[in-house]
C-alpha cells in the first residue's frame, strides 16, 4: 500500500507538469491516470493532493518571487549576469520577454480541479471521512491562492472549474473573466474552504483552516482598497484574522524564523516544503540560489573574514548559489539597532576594504550539505509577523489604533523602535515600510505595493504598467485571451 502511495504521487505530479497548462490556458491532457484505474481508494486521494502541493512547490521556485517581489526596487543586478531577471527589477517587461506567465498556476488549478471533482465519490471510512473533508478543503483553499495570486499579476484570468479529461482543446479555450468575477470567485472558494476544514488541525507545509483564514484576510484587505471594497470587507478581514487560534506567536529572535534547523516553527501558518531528500536537484534549490554568494562572486571569498560571513559558498556552478541579482541595501530604512537587516543580507567588501563588492541574500539561506550549500529553506507564504502587520492595516484604514500589533513587530525587531498613532496616512507609511522591512524576499514587496498604491516609490516604474503583459505564447495558444493595456 505505502509503495502504491509513493508511486501514485511521484506520477500524478510529474503527469500534472507535464500535460497540464504547460506554457498557458491549453488544457489538453492524455494522462494514463485516468478515473477508471485511479481515484478508487483513500491513498488514491492522498497522494493526488501530495501532486497539489508538489506542483505549488514548482512556483515558489521562482516564479513566486518573480509575481510578488521582483519588481519593488529590493533587488538590483549582481556580479554575475541577471539573465531576464533584469527585465523585472528594471520593469522592462513585454510579452516578448516576459518568461513567467499563469500557465505553472493553472496546473495548480487543474490537479484541484482533479480533487474537487473526484475524492468525493471515494469511499472513507467512517474514521477517516474528516480526512476526505480536509483534502476537498485543502484543494479549495490552494485553487482560491492561485486565482488569488493570478489576479494580483495580470487581472481578471479565466475562471476553470472543470479539469482537463479529453483531447477536446477548445472546449479550453475561453477568454478572461473579469476582475470583479475572479475575487468573487476566489472568495468563494475561500469560504467552501473553511466550510470543509473539519478541526483546526495544523499541519504547516499543508494548508490548514489558520492558513485559509489568512488568506480570507489577505483577499479582502486587497478587495476594499483595490475594488472599492470598504469598510465590510475590511471587517471581514479583521473577522477571518481574529478567528486565528492562538498558539502562533513571534519567535524572540527574528534569525530563527528561517533557520533551516528550526523549520515549522510557532510563527509559520503555512510554508512550502524544501529539503534535501528532493529528488531532483533543480527541484531542491529555490530562487534564493540567485542571490547569495559563489567563489567567483568575489576575489576574497574563500578568505577567512569572508567565510565567516557567509560561511559555505554557493557553488557558483550554473544557477546554485551565484550572484544573479543581490539585494539593494540602498532600498531600506534598516536602523543600526535593527537585527533584521542582518538577518537579511550582507554586503562583502574588496580586500582593501575600501568599496562594496556583492551582497547576499541570508534570509532563506538553506544549509551545507558535505561541502556544498544547498538553497533549501522552505518558502514561507504566510507567517505570524505578517499577520500581525496586516491586522495594523485592517485596523488603521478602519479609524482603529494598530499599536498593539505594531509594536509587537517593531520591537521584536529593534527593543528602542516604537510606533506612535498618527494620521491614517502617516500610520500607511510607517505600516508599508514595515513590511517592507519584515517581509523583505519573501515575495510580498511588489503586491504591498500595489496594495498601497505606492508603486510609484519604484524608480523604474515611470510610465509602466501595474499588471504584469500576459506572454505571447498564452495568447498564441489562447486568442480568446486579450492581452493587458500598455502591452
Amino acid at each position: 500500500m505505502k509503495n502504491k502511495y509513493i508511486l501514485y504521487s511521484i506520477l500524478f505530479a510529474c503527469l500534472s507538469l507535464l500535460n497540464s497548462c504547460a506554457d498557458d490556458l491549453n488544457l489538453e491532457s492524455e494522462s494514463v491516470i485516468t478515473s477508471g484505474v485511479f481515484w478508487k481508494t483513500e491513498d488514491d486521494a492522498k497522494a493526488a493532493v501530495n501532486g497539489l502541493y508538489f506542483n505549488f512547490r514548482t512556483q515558489t521556485q521562482q516564479n513566486y518571487y518573480l509575481l510578488g517581489g521582483a519588481r519593488s526596487a529590493e533587488i538590483k543586478g549582481g556580479v554575475q549576469s541577471p539573465l531576464t531577471l533584469a527585465n523585472y527589477y528594471n520593469n522592462n517587461l513585454t510579452a516578448q520577454n516576459v518568461d513567467v506567465d499563469w500557465g505553472g498556476l493553472y496546473t495548480v488549478v487543474q490537479q484541484a480541479n482533479l480533487i474537487l471533482k473526484y475524492v468525493p465519490t471515494i469511499q472513507f471510512s467512517p474514521s477517516t471521512l474528516n480526512e476526505q473533508k480536509r483534502y476537498l478543503a485543502q484543494a479549495y483553499t490552494m485553487r482560491a491562492l492561485a486565482y488569488f495570486i493570478m489576479a494580483r499579476s495580470w487581472g481578471g484570468v479565466p475562471i476553470v472549474t472543470t479539469p482537463t479529461e479529453n483531447t477536446n482543446q477548445n472546449e479550453y479555450i475561453v477568454p478572461r473573466n473579469t476582475l470583479e468575477e475572479t475575487f468573487a470567485f476566489i472568495k468563494s472558494d475561500i469560504e467552501s474552504a473553511l466550510a470543509n476544514f473539519p478541526d483546526e488541525s495544523i499541519n504547516k507545509v499543508q494548508l490548514s483552516k489558520s492558513a485559509a483564514n489568512a488568506l480570507k484576510a489577505e483577499v479582502n484587505l486587497w478587495t476594499a482598497k483595490q475594488l472599492n471594497g470598504g469598510s465590510a470587507d475590511l471587517n471581514t478581514a479583521l473577522s477571518a484574522i481574529n478567528a486565528i487560534p492562538a498558539g502562533f506567536t513571534l519567535l524572540p529572535n527574528f534569525k530563527d524564523v528561517f533557520s533551516y534547523a528550526n523549520k515549522g516553527n510557532n510563527e509559520v501558518l503555512f510554508a512550502v516544503r524544501y529539503s534535501l531528500t528532493d529528488v531532483t536537484s533543480n527541484l531542491s534549490d529555490n530562487w534564493n540560489s540567485f542571490m547569495y554568494v559563489g567563489p567567483s562572486d568575489y576575489p576574497g571569498a574563500t578568505t577567512a573574514a569572508a567565510t565567516a560571513m557567509f560561511g559555505t559558498l554557493g557553488s557558483g556552478a550554473g544557477n546554485a548559489g551565484i550572484s544573479r541579482v543581490q539585494p539593494d541595501p540602498a532600498h531600506f530604512s534598516f536602523t543600526v539597532t535593527d537585527v533584521r537587516k542582518d538577518a537579511t543580507y550582507l554586503t562583502l567588501r574588496n580586500t582593501a576594504n575600501t568599496a562594496d563588492v556583492v551582497t547576499g541574500l541570508m534570509k532563506y539561506n538553506g544549509t551545507v550539505d558535505g561541502t556544498l550549500r544547498r538553497f533549501t529553506s522552505d518558502i514561507i507564504i504566510y507567517r505570524w509577523a505578517d499577520i500581525l502587520l496586516m491586522k495594523a492595516e485592517i485596523k488603521n484604514a478602519l479609524g482603529q489604533d494598530p499599536t498593539v500589533e505594531m509594536n509587537q513587530v517593531m520591537k521584536r525587531a529593534d527593543a528602542t523602535a516604537s510606533f506612535t498613532n498618527s494620521s491614517k496616512a502617516a500610520n500607511d507609511d510607517v505600516i508599508l515600510n514595515e513590511r517592507l522591512k519584515e517581509l523583505a524576499f519573501e515575495g510580498k514587496a511588489w503586491w504591498d505595493l500595489v496594495r498601497f498604491n505606492k508603486t510609484g516609490n519604484v524608480p523604474s516604474m515611470t510610465g509602466k504598467q501595474i499588471l504584469f503583459p500576459i506572454s505571447q505564447n498564452t495568447i498564441n495558444y489562447n486568442p480568446k485571451v486579450t492581452q493587458n493595456p500598455g502591452y
